[in-house]
């Protein structure tokens, strides 16, 4: 290597010899990487100084003005960069020359050109540009072009870098011999915004196929953080006895700016159905992001001689922005008409849930003492078609301690004192006007208006899409009146007093509290037994709003209990059990006394019957809140006394391995177990609360989860009360009936396997907001990177209601998915119902990386017994996304809307 020093003084003794001398001859200026230039002054037509460099050799040949460059050669001139094992360059012509050159060992051949202008990158076997006329010849193109590529064989582009390629191919798998193309004899590359063809065909896998035009266009735009915007290829398939063959999920994505997205979609069916929908992302960086999604389908069942049509929209909104200041907005709206989810939903999780809620919610701060809110929220249920809807708001005031000095470095007896508010309100209205079953230990009037009064309720199973529990009403513009004018107002306050804690021992602090609270109505309620009919008669009475209040005391008191049992043998060194106990007394008055009038005495039967005062009595008589028939008192002044046992249990192991650095671990053998119940000590009857467990644990990552409730009291049989039977104030140990009755129990235990757990994605070409979307909903995408994935979850549950035979639920869902291969995924959605006996909905989808290509093929072959459901396929194949070929996933084309109408 010459040093630099010795090489300046060269170079300029070479220049000064070369302008002096006649002869014409080619001198070596360069061995070395350093970069030369030529000035713009040199040549008249240059707008800039031209950069170039070599890795092997530099020769110039001053007379003609040449410069070849061997060797990871490098031009640059201005926004202009080419790379090449060769090149040449003419400052007479204002023009460079490159080739790639072959590899004397391997007898290939290396360095081929890279032709850079801007963001536009041109691979080539050979290239001639012109920097004067801005104008190249290129041979052996492959260029990219938005989200495309072109290939050519010869190549002219002129100064406003349009591109004229002969014998070209056009197509989006980035390999260099890609899977599939459009050939065609010309192509025309129109700047920055279209692709012009003439006529061409289809290759797939260098097969022709008879698909083909005589002209072609093709726009593409450079890509922006909202990713492109075109046309979104539909799905196919059948429901075979449903709606007939159909194409679903195809329209247009655009791509509206960097912040919003929006696909607009529809589906046809052969037999005369359709649908719209419109589905948008958006994002502001720091300010906030939401989704929202509209979609309605107007579906026929085709029948020549007896045809049903259905309408069915749905309405999506999700809203979350960043919290600003001391307020806060949040929204989360999620409305859909009743056999929406069923008939419509490709979301195996929409298609099985049969609960919709909706909220909108502001809340603001002023300074630390007083907060508001205020939210609307709509629920629907569409196996029962109940809907609720209503606006609720709340005002408070934090606790605040009234008796504390301003300065005061420490805490008296009497600071502890706090004192705050609380008042909410809201109007709320529902479409159930009335008690499909009873729901009260007596008969309403009129008895002929539902024959199965008194029994116990049952679940709702419908047998058409359109069946409605009596009681129920549909919700339209004819039935407004009636909703709102049963539509109830209600106000609460409550102004909680904390007192002074009072430490009764080194462990144990008792807090003392009282609550003032209250209530405001629009509507009560007046009740008339009648006895020819033996009901009971629920007249409303409107007027002027109605209050009620309260006045409740409290105290509770907790601590936390050790225990530790040791063993000297095997690995198990210890078995820790820790207890919470904690108890709490409260008293309020008799506010159930008819003298308050938030209660009403009412006589509900015929029943003859002697009392505790040893009297004859005809009927029984139950006090029933003035403003809700559903609530009613068995007893007056409350002095309860609450208790509850929480307990955990967990063991203490050596480890297996002598040299691991830690000696032991710890294993959690019972998250949590708990009792809980309540006794009021000045009821004169039924002074015990159920009782109520619960249960937690993970046991070699089975999660486990139990829970129900005991009734102490004894039910015995009795007509009036049909099959519940009626309660007795007797407990059931006192008669020798055991102990207590179990009311209601639930279990569940599941766990998931899988090779690997999923991990956020992360991917430079894609934006901040698409990599948001695709790590929120990883669960929607195909993820080849994991082997295989299964889980599975059992349910069990039971509930009853004194002597009533218990309702059963019992039934296993799993899901989970294979990979064969690099390139084929089976994936299985199902389950069994253990009641009906009968598998429940159940979909297997197989999908196949076709490395720009995508295949699904899914297939639903049972759907739903209670709807009439039928079994359905769909297949779809479509080119993928570049951003999710980078990401190795798959969009999920699955669980498609399984059937039948």
């Amino acid at each position: 290597m010459v040093k630099k020093s010795t090489y300046y003084l060269f170079i300029t003794l070479l220049v000064l010899f070369a302008s002096l001398s006649e002869a014409k001859a080619q001198r070596v200026i360069s061995t070395d990487t350093l970069q030369k230039s030529i000035p713009k002054d040199t040549a008249a037509d240059l707008q800039t100084t031209v950069f170039y460099s070599a890795v092997d050799s530099t020769i110039l040949d001053a007379d003609k003005q040449v410069v070849n460059l061997y060797g990871g050669a490098k031009v640059k001139y201005g926004e202009i960069s080419l790379e090449a094992n060769y090149i040449r360059l003419d400052w007479a012509k204002n023009e460079v020359y490159a080739i790639g050159t072959q590899d004397t060992l391997t007898k290939k051949i290396i360095g081929l050109p890279v032709f850079l202008q801007g963001s536009d990158k041109y691979d080539s076997d050979e290239i001639r540009y012109n920097f004067k006329t801005k104008r190249a010849i290129i041979k052996g193109i492959v260029t990219q072009q938005g989200e495309g590529f072109v290939q050519g064989k010869n190549v002219k582009k002129d100064e406003e870098e349009n591109l004229y390629i002969r014998n070209a191919i056009y197509t989006t798998c980035n390999l260099t011999h890609p899977h599939f193309h459009i050939k065609a004899s010309k192509i025309k590359v129109v700047g920055k915004k279209e692709i012009i063809s003439g006529p061409f065909h289809f290759e797939l896998n260098d097969i022709p196929l008879p698909i083909g035009l005589p002209f072609g266009f093709f726009p593409y735009s450079q890509p922006k953080e909202a990713g492109k915007s075109g046309i979104i290829m539909p799905t196919y398939g059948e429901e075979p006895n449903g709606r007939g063959f159909y194409l679903r999920e195809g329209g247009y994505y655009w791509a509206a700016s960097e912040n919003i997205g929006i696909r607009f979609t529809g589906q046809i069916y052969s037999k005369g159905g359709w649908g719209l929908g419109a589905n948008s992302q958006y994002n502001k960086r720091y300010r906030y992001t939401g989704s929202f999604n509209l979609a309605f389908n107007r579906n026929s069942n085709g029948d020549e001689f007896a045809p049903t049509k259905r309408t069915d929209f749905a309405l999506q909104w999700s809203h979350a922005p960043r919290s600003v200041g001391n307020s806060s907005f949040s929204a989360s709206v999620n409305v859909a008409s009743n056999s929406y989810n069923q008939y419509n939903s490709f979301n195996t999780q929409q298609y099985l849930s049969n609960t919709i809620g909706s909220s909108v919610q502001y809340s603001r701060n002023f300074g630390q003492t007083v907060r508001t809110s205020i939210n609307l929220r709509i629920n629907q249920n569409t196996s029962t078609r109940v809907f609720d809807a209503g606006t609720d708001f709340n005002f408070g005031l934090n606790q605040i301690q009234p008796f504390k000095k301003k300065n005061s470095l420490g805490d008296r007896f009497i600071d502890q004192f706090r004192i705050g508010l609380d008042f909410s309100g809201g109007i709320s209205m529902t479409n159930q006007v009335g008690d499909p079953y009873t729901r009260y230990e007596f008969d309403v009037y009129p008895r002929s208006s539902n024959s199965l009064r008194g029994t116990i309720q049952k679940p709702f199973i419908p047998t058409g899409a359109d069946d409605v529990p009596p009681g129920v009403i549909p919700v339209d513009a004819s039935t407004l009146p009636i909703l709102w004018e049963k539509a109830q107002t209600k106000f609460n306050y409550s102004i909680p007093l904390a007192l002074p804690n009072l430490k009764l021992t080194k462990h144990i602090n008792l807090t003392p509290g009282v609550s003032w609270s209250g209530n405001m109505y629009t509507r009560s309620y007046k009740y008339t037994y009648v006895a020819a009919d033996s009901t009971v008669r629920i007249d409303t009475v409107g007027g002027l709003p109605k209050f009620n209040s309260q006045i409740a005391f409290s105290a509770s008191m907790n601590t936390r209990l050790f225990g530790t049992l040791r063993f000297k043998k095997g690995r198990l060194e210890a078995i820790r059990h820790t207890l919470v106990p904690s108890v709490s007394l409260s008293y309020t008055p008799d506010y159930s006394d008819p003298s308050f009038g938030y209660y009403q005495d009412v006589r509900i039967n015929n029943r003859k019957f002697i009392n505790t005062e040893g009297k004859e009595q005809i009927g029984d008589i139950r006090r029933i809140s003035t403003f809700d028939p559903r609530t009613m008192s068995y007893g007056g002044a409350s002095g309860a006394v609450s208790f509850g046992f929480q307990n955990t249990l967990e063991a203490k192991l050596k480890t297996k391995s002598d040299t691991a650095s830690v000696l032991t671990e710890k294993v959690r053998i019972l998250d949590n177990f708990g009792i809980n119940g309540s006794y009021n000590l000045l009821a004169k009857e039924y002074a015990l609360s159920n009782i109520g467990f619960n249960l937690a644990s993970r046991v070699k990552d089975f999660d486990i989860n139990m829970g129900g409730s005991f009734d102490p009291y004894l039910y015995v049989a009795d007509p009036l009360f049909f099959d519940i039977g009626r309660r007795t104030p007797d407990y059931m140990f006192s008669q020798g009936a055991g102990l207590a009755r179990l009311q209601g129990f639930n279990f569940s235990i599941g766990r998931r396997f899988s090779a690997g757990k999923p991990k956020p994605k992360e991917n430079k070409n894609a934006s901040e907001a698409q990599m948001n979307q695709i790590n929120r909903n990883l669960d929607d995408y195909v993820d080849w990177n994991v082997p295989w994935n299964f889980s599975f979850s059992y349910q069990y549950s039971m509930n009853r209601t004194g002597l009533a035979s218990p309702q059963n639920i019992s039934g296993l869902s799993f899901q989970g998915d294979i990979s064969l291969s690099e390139k084929w995924k089976f994936s299985v959605t199902s389950g069994f119902d253990f009641k009906y006996k009968g598998l429940t909905y159940t979909n297997m989808s197989v999908h196949r990386d076709l490395h720009c290509w995508e295949m699904n093929f899914n297939w639903t072959p049972i759907a739903s017994p209670f709807y009439g459901r039928a079994s359905n396929y769909s297949f779809d194949l479509r080119v993928k996304s570049t951003l999710l070929q980078d990401l190795k996933l798959s969009r999920r084309r699955s669980f498609y809307d399984k059937g039948g109408f």
